[in-house]
């Protein structure tokens, strides 16, 4: 049996909504590890983790998709911080915190 194996990377995002590309960090822990799952956790109230293409303009449209499902506006009730960061803390219930992945 196979011992899991685990490792921490800090993303530095900034104060504005993003999408922060972090194929190469995963490329480079499941090199030369074979066959299995690689599970990716964000452990922040208000991440998300999606599986988009990148760099072709979809990392853009999945900003506006978001802005417009939850628009930063004051109809959100969890009012601390910016004005409507609310929506900030319902954003994983649609972009899930995490992602499990095969690789082969």
């Amino acid at each position: 049996m196979r011992r899991m194996r685990s490792d921490v990377i800090t993303v530095q995002t900034g104060s504005r909504p993003t999408v922060r590309d972090i194929t190469a960090e995963a490329q480079g822990f499941v090199s030369g590890e074979g066959d299995g799952l690689l599970h990716v956790f964000v452990p922040h109230a208000t991440a998300g983790l999606a599986i988009i293409e990148t760099g072709s303009g979809s990392d853009d449209d999945l900003l506006t998709a978001i802005d417009a499902l939850l628009p930063t506006d004051n109809r959100w009730r969890h009012r601390h911080g910016s004005p409507g960061h609310g929506r900030d803390h319902v954003l994983p219930a649609f972009v899930p915190p995490y992602a499990t992945l095969p690789v082969l």
